[in-house]
């Protein structure tokens, strides 16, 4: 059964002002990676996989980020070579070596997750906790709609 999106029709103002509060939004530091910290995006994104998901392996990241396979494979033998990153033996199978933080990486992450924290603290700070609530709340249903429509216009193409 085909299901047909909503028509929403917005006006000239109302798009432009969403459009510009979103490229707004892009300039803020609210999710980027601390001015001090040598590692690049990419790499912080998959020491925080890591992080969440301790003793992955190169497939579930890849999946997890889409990112190919190969990339992530790169990408993680140089974070393993300085020190973010360790591969372990998995005594149930000899050919897995999953992954976990170091140390160093425990430390990194810990840096970047209270900078991001910081950020959103300055974001939501001019917001009473009710409307922060709300603001949540519309957020979370509208990316969730999006989410929605988006996958059954793949599943219909």
């Amino acid at each position: 059964m085909t299901r047909i999106a909503p028509v929403f029709i917005m006006s000239d103002n109302l798009e432009n002002r969403l459009l510009a509060l979103l490229r707004r939004l892009g300039t803020l530091p609210l999710l980027h990676v601390p001015n001090n910290i040598a590692l690049s995006p990419p790499a912080i994104a998959q020491l925080t996989w890591v992080s969440r998901f301790p003793g992955c392996g190169v497939l579930d990241i890849a999946k997890g980020l889409h990112i190919s396979p190969p990339t992530v494979s790169v990408a993680i033998n140089r974070l393993v070579k300085d020190g973010w990153l360790e591969r372990r033996n998995d005594p149930n199978d000899l050919r897995a070596r999953p992954i976990f933080l170091t140390a160093k990486g425990e430390t990194m992450i810990a840096h970047v997750r209270q900078h991001r924290s910081e950020m959103l603290s300055f974001f939501l700070s001019g917001l009473t906790a009710d409307e922060q609530e709300q603001l949540l709340s519309l957020m979370e249903r509208a990316v969730t709609e999006m989410e929605r429509n988006l996958n059954e216009k793949d599943s219909e193409d």
